[in-house]
């Protein structure tokens, strides 16, 4: 094939970088965190740019980003050079984390809301009364609060008092999620159970 003088075959570019990028991959899923760190050099940008785009956030990109070179250093052995180029592997892993974070945020904020109305159904209901009666719900929520387990009411009162999500309260904590949901959804039932109660004896 002619080629002019000063030019060269990008496929030629292209295949080198795809190789140099097996050849890491292969090291990798030999356990050479060296190897890793070099691939983060070379593909972090490209795959921390598609996670950005993705999440529009840019502590979650930076986030996932480290869970997909996480994956990356776990799946490497897995990688088949017959089966996608290593930047389209890598690109494939990136994606379906952003896409997880995507819906566990879509997933956090819809939970988020149903709790927020609910809390806003108690606070009418407080509000709605007269005075001595709002004071006498004060102090049958307070009561509720207190009557609950010490990490359950805590949980309740930073989703509520501060406005935390979940997730903030699960790391904050060092609970897992699904603990943190549940405490605050047992607070929840006890204050709305405390002021059932408080209507059913007035």
């Amino acid at each position: 094939m002619l080629q002019f003088p000063g030019t060269s075959q990008p496929d030629d570019s292209q295949d080198t970088e795809a190789a140099e990028d097996a050849r890491l991959l292969a090291r990798i899923g030999q356990g050479d965190q060296q190897a890793l760190a070099v691939l983060y050099r070379r593909r972090g940008a490209l795959l921390y740019s598609l996670l950005l785009r993705m999440l529009n956030k840019e502590m979650e990109a930076q986030e996932i980003l480290q869970d997909t070179f996480v994956l990356i250093w776990r799946r490497a052995c897995e990688y088949d050079p017959a089966r996608s180029s290593p930047v389209a592997w890598m690109i494939m892993i990136a994606r379906g984390r952003g896409l997880d974070q995507l819906r566990a945020r879509s997933r956090r904020e819809a939970n988020h809301a149903a709790y927020e109305q609910e809390m806003v159904s108690l606070e009418m209901e407080v509000k709605g009364a007269r005075q001595t009666e709002r004071d006498e719900l004060a102090a049958a929520c307070a009561a509720a609060l207190n009557a609950l387990p010490e990490a359950q009411g805590h949980a309740l009162q930073l989703a509520f008092l501060r406005g935390w999500t979940h997730d903030e309260i699960a790391r904050a904590l060092g609970e897992p999620l699904g603990t943190i949901k549940a405490r605050v959804r047992r607070g929840l039932l006890a204050l709305r159970k405390a002021l059932k109660d408080h209507h059913e004896q007035a």
